[in-house]
Formats: structure tokens, C-alpha cells, sequence
């Protein structure tokens, strides 16, 4: 579900396309009923296909033109449509007559889901892909010729729900209650038809007239009725609503010249996102919340998340932002490993690292960001972290949380009653120098790796004071004990002592039991 926009941000309409693309048709209520009653007859569900397959998640799966290797031969119904509607096969129309329920083959290709070979009508193909996951039956472009044949990709190729990114994606998105959901270049529609089931009623917009017609299609093919599916230049179809919220997988390649709906995010990969995040203060709900899965660029005196924040424009103290990356990594290590991988042109290579050459990039964040609107004035705050072993949704919920906690004037009080203790994956390294003769310690670096991966270089007084946060011992008792050795001034403050708790709780080298870290 890669979903990017052209620039500038003008709709595009669908072309003709090859027999080998063939748009699935939006049929009757009773079509729809019988495609979908006849599939799971034959067992086309997700835990059957992924049994049959040998695969746990829709992450796992690999197409045939890939190099994937799924089924030999159809053996049976679910075998039939695996071929079928997955690999994109041939299947013989003496076989589908054998294994599929009379009927089966007339119904599919009445909403246009297969059609027959026009060099060989003895034989059928799939006309879009068709995959089984979270519970959904999402239909989507085929990425090659039913011969296995690689074809030109086209501007509104509507992108897979079978990938192993969307499945990353999907695994950001909360499965909590909530009244109004939109998503933003929805693509086939997977993010809003899968909130659809925790949102009283769901929108997806999307620029491409094709990734509407495949969104309402699977709306249609799932049953769905609480979910909306609408064509337009992100928020202008929804123009005049307000969700509580609201998530986007955009598209953050960056380009010359954009030609991919799906893939492309202008010349710095971020002008999609800019402009998401730029329509958040008249779109988002107070206490209303943004999930998205991005690529954006550190730069040399702006951080992602401070350029964040200036996207919100004037009032972005209403937002706070927690942001988890999963990799954080050079430029260059991004353009070797791009080179390797052979999929991007020595051109394109050369673009981007003169890009970042100009914008100063120090690093690539890759991860999540959760945007809040505060309900009421408070301060905001900025949670970054990098993702450890162990890492769940949980973790972004509980960030959030904590962050909340502290920065709430009414909770200091209550903070400093908290007994920390060192988490039981830390650990210390201390640096030895030579003085006198004799080895002194004057570097220490606290680390841990789970469920975030920090890393925290202590002054010698807080190598101390860490040392003692058994459980046992308020943050309190913590400060006065460190008044009366000597370790920190007698005018240091509860709040300037806390912003170091904060700090150590917040990457999970200390722990609070009133405050436990999800299991």
C-alpha cells in the first residue's frame, strides 16, 4: 500500500491498460454476495491460504515473479484460485471447471476478476490480484503478465496489500475504538476498510481514480458498510469534516520528476507528508490522533521532528509527537545499499545523494509518528526514540502516556513519589583514564536494547545516583540523598531533577512500576 501523488497535485484519470490490467468491475449487492460466498467455500481465507502456503503473515508472502515459489499445480479449489488470483497463473478452464463449485468461474469474471487468455481462450488468468489478510479480501494491480512477464508500471498502479511494508504499516495502527476515521491515500483501501471495524464510519481519499475504484471494489467485495471511498487531492474530498483519526502511508522516494502515484514524494521525498501534516489543525479533532509510517531526513541543525512542528504552523504547541524509528541511517549507507540491491538507477542514486549533500542530512529516520491534539491547554512535548527488541504499538501508547504524565504541572508532585529502578537489561560501561599513574573512571554509558535501544553517557554524579534506584527509594529520597553527598547542589531543583528522570524513564533504562512498560 506504497500510495504517492504527482506533483503538481492534479488528478489522474485511468487509461486504457492492457489486458493484463484489467479494472475490476463494481457490480450488484448480490454479485458481490456470491463471489464472496463461493471463495470461502473453497477456503480462501487468510488462514487457510497462508497453512497452505507455509507462511505466517501477508509480509511472507513472495510472488511468483519475484522468485517466490508457491503452487506447482492446482490440486484443488484453493489451489485453483491461489493460481489464480495470487500468483497471477494461467489456469486451464478444464481444471477450473473441475475444481471450483458450478457457477465459480462465471461469477468472476462477471465483476471482472478473471478473463480468458485472448491468445488462448482455453485457458484463464487473474486480471488483479487478490489477497486474503487482516481478515479482508483486497484486490489490487498485478505487478506482472500473467506469463510472469515483468510490464511497465504505470502512474496509478494501485500497490499491493500483500507487501511486507503495508504489513509493517498496518502494525502502527491502533485497534481501539474511535468516531470518525480517514485515510489518506488509501490506495486499495486497507488501512481504512481494517479501521472500518473499530470507527463508526470510515473515509478513504485518494487522487487516483483507479485506487478508488480498487478501495470501493474491496469496500464492496468485504461487505463493508460504515467506510466511504472518495477521489480528490488529499483532504479536499472531506473538506468541511473533522476526524478523530486520521493515518497515511505516503510515498517517500525522492525524485526528479514525479511519475508513480505510489512510490513518488517529490524532489526531498517529504512534500506529501508536508502537506498531511500541514491540513492536521483543521482536519484533526481535539484529542484526535495521526498514525503514519514514514522516510524523512536529520538535518544539520533541524532535526525531523522540529521540521515536524513547523508544518503544523502556528499552532503546533496543540500537538504533541512521539516518533519511533525503526532504522536511522546514513545517506551514504542508504545509497550503497540501494546500489546493491540493483532496483535503482545510477542516476536516480547520484540525484538523491546530491540531495541530501544540499539539505545537509546527518541521518534517514525510518519509523512511525503519532501526533496528538491536546483536548485542553497544556504544554506540548516531543517523545523520539529508536526501536529495540521487543517493540510493540503498546510501547508508542505508553510513550505517550508518560510523556502526558510529566508534562502535566499537576503531576510533579506525584513524580517525584515514583521509585525508580534500573531496568534489568541495562547496561554500564565505565571508561577509565590514566591520571596519577593510575587508572580514575570518568566515562559512563548506559545502554539497554530492549524495547527501545538507547544509549545514555552519565556524568559521574548521575553514575552514582543511578547506581541506587533499586525500587525502593523515591525520586525524592533520590534528590535529598544526592544533596546531602554532595553530588549535586543544594539549589538544584525537583523539576530540573525530574527532566533527568524523564529522560531515562522515557528510553526505558529506568523503570517505574507505577508506570510499567507494556509486556
Amino acid at each position: 500500500m506504497r500510495r504517492c501523488y504527482p506533483l503538481p497535485m492534479t488528478p489522474t484519470d485511468s487509461q486504457p491498460h492492457t489486458w493484463h490490467r484489467i479494472a475490476p468491475r463494481l457490480g450488484s449487492d448480490a454479485e458481490f454476495a456470491a463471489v464472496r460466498g463461493m471463495l470461502a467455500q473453497c477456503g480462501f481465507t487468510q488462514e487457510r491460504v497462508f497453512e497452505r502456503l507455509g507462511i505466517a503473515g501477508a509480509g511472507e508472502y513472495k510472488p511468483v515473479w519475484l522468485g517466490g515459489s508457491n503452487l506447482p499445480e492446482a490440486k484443488d479449489a484453493l489451489g485453483a484460485l491461489i493460481l489464480l488470483l495470487m500468483d497471477g497463473d494461467f489456469v486451464a478452464g478444464e481444471t477450473l471447471a473441475q475444481l471450483l463449485p458450478v457457477g465459480a468461474v462465471e461469477q468472476l469474471e462477471a465483476l471482472r476478476l478473471i478473463g480468458r487468455d485472448p491468445q488462448n481462450h482455453e485457458r484463464w488468468f487473474g486480471g488483479c490480484t487478490v489477497f486474503p489478510t487482516r481478515g479482508l479480501l483486497l484486490a489490487s494491480d498485478r505487478a506482472s503478465s500473467p506469463d510472469g512477464a515483468r510490464h511497465p508500471t504505470s502512474a496509478d498502479m494501485v500497490y499491493p496489500a500483500a507487501i511486507d511494508t503495508t504489513a509493517v504499516f498496518m502494525s502502527t495502527l491502533p485497534e481501539m475504538p474511535c468516531d470518525a476515521l480517514l485515510d489518506v491515500g488509501t490506495g486499495s483501501g486497507i488501512a481504512a476498510l481494517d479501521g472500518a471495524r473499530y470507527a463508526r464510519h470510515a473515509w478513504g481519499t485518494d487522487i487516483a481514480a483507479r485506487s478508488v475504484q480498487f478501495a470501493e471494489f474491496n469496500r464492496r467485495l468485504n461487505g463493508i458498510q460504515n467506510a466511504t471511498m472518495l477521489q480528490g487531492d488529499l483532504y479536499v474530498p472531506v473538506e468541511g469534516l473533522t476526524f478523530d483519526r486520521i493515518v497515511a502511508h505516503p510515498p517517500y522516494v525522492p525524485v526528479r520528476k514525479n511519475e508513480l502515484i505510489f512510490r513518488d514524494g517529490g524532489e526531498d521525498g517529504e512534500q506529501i507528508l508536508r502537506r498531511i501534516v500541514e491540513g492536521l489543525p483543521r482536519f484533526l479533532r481535539p484529542g484526535g490522533r495521526f498514525y503514519t509510517m514514514v522516510t524523512a531526513a536529520d538535518c544539520e541543525g533541524q532535526a525531523f521532528e522540529d521540521r515536524l512542528r513547523l508544518w503544523l504552523g502556528p499552532v503546533a504547541a496543540e500537538f504533541d509527537l512521539v516518533l519511533v524509528a525503526h532504522t536511522a541511517r546514513s545517506p551514504k549507507a542508504v545509497a550503497v545499499d540501494s546500489f546493491l540491491g540493483g532496483n535503482t538507477s545510477v542516476a536516480d542514486i547520484r540525484y538523491r545523494h546530491e540531495m541530501w549533500e544540499r539539505r545537509k542530512t546527518k541521518s534517514l529516520f525510518h519509523g512511525r509518528v503519532l501526533v496528538r491534539r491536546h483536548e485542553a491547554p497544556r504544554p506540548a512535548f516531543t517523545q523520539r526514540v529508536l526501536r529495540g527488541q521487543g517493540f510493540t504499538q503498546a510501547h508508542v501508547e505508553w510513550l505517550l502516556e508518560w510523556g502526558t504524565a510529566f508534562h502535566d504541572a499537576a503531576s510533579q508532585e506525584q513524580l517525584m513519589d515514583l521509585r525508580p529502578r534500573l531496568s534489568p537489561h541495562a547496561e554500564l560501561d565505565v571508561i577509565h583514564h590514566v591520571r596519577n599513574g593510575r587508572f580514575a573512571p570518568e566515562g559512563f554509558s548506559l545502554r539497554c536494547r530492549r524495547p527501545f535501544d538507547a544509549e545514555r553517557v552519565l556524568p559521574p554524579w548521575l553514575a552514582q545516583i543511578i547506581a541506587q534506584c533499586d525500587g525502593r527509594t523515591s525520586w525524592q529520597g533520590q534528590l535529598e540523598n544526592a544533596r546531602n553527598a554532595g553530588l549535586v547542589s543544594r539549589e538544584l531543583t525537583a523539576a530540573e531533577f525530574l527532566s533527568v528522570l524523564e529522560r531515562l524513564v522515557s528510553n526505558a533504562l529506568l523503570w517505574v512500576a507505577e508506570r510499567p512498560l507494556p509486556e
